[in-house]
């Protein structure tokens, strides 16, 4: 074989080889990154002082009774409201009451929320709203709205996580000016249940 050959064979296979080495492998620099997230779900912890609303003896027409409740928000999302869910109970001890509902004879009023009746002299004492017992079990009554009495350094409507909110009720048997002596002995259970319900959801 001449040396023209022998070179131009040289010459090919050294081309090969680098051709092989260009088509494997080869070294490059690199760098990753990660990100990771979390969805966890808030609590609404509510609860109410005093679990027992009323519990008294020896009522009669006329007699009105005046309780203080406080609502805590104990847990770590905003409360947008409460509402109040009324059930009623009653023994009717003669079995004379007929149509007379003793729900129907007791008045509640709801004073304002003292939290959110702000500064004005007298204000923590005006009533919002009143009714009977017995048209309170159709309703659900929001207790933590801002009622607008007085707007001056008055919390929003809601309660914040970790506060709470005190307010008033007014309870009255009502003196209808006529013999009510089929309530006697008569007894009511009444049962308050608290709805605390989240605020609008909002951009994170």
């Amino acid at each position: 074989m001449g040396i023209k050959k022998t070179l131009g064979l040289g010459v090919a296979s050294a081309a090969l080889g680098l051709s092989l080495i260009g088509g494997g492998t080869f070294a490059y620099f690199s760098d990753t990154a990660q990100s990771t997230a979390t969805f966890a779900a808030g609590t609404l912890d509510l609860n109410s002082d005093p679990s027992v609303i009323v519990d008294l003896k020896d009522l009669k027409p006329g007699d009105t009774i005046k309780r203080d409740f406080k609502l805590k928000n104990d847990g770590t999302l905003d409360i947008g409201s409460i509402l109040l869910k009324t059930t009623t109970s009653i023994n009717d001890v003669g079995g004379n009451n007929g149509t007379n509902d003793l729900a129907k004879a007791i008045k509640v009023k709801f004073l304002v929320n003292k939290d959110k009746s702000g500064i004005l002299p007298g204000s923590e004492e005006k009533i919002v709203w009143e009714t009977t017992l017995a048209d309170l079990k159709a309703l659900t009554p929001d207790l933590v709205k801002n009622t607008g009495f007085d707007q001056i350094w008055t919390e929003a409507s809601g309660i914040k996580a970790g506060t709470n909110d005190t307010f008033s009720v007014k309870f009255e048997f009502v003196d209808d000016g006529k013999d009510q002596n089929y309530f006697q002995k008569d007894s009511l259970k009444l049962t308050w249940d608290f709805e605390a319900r989240q605020t609008e959801g909002s951009a994170k």
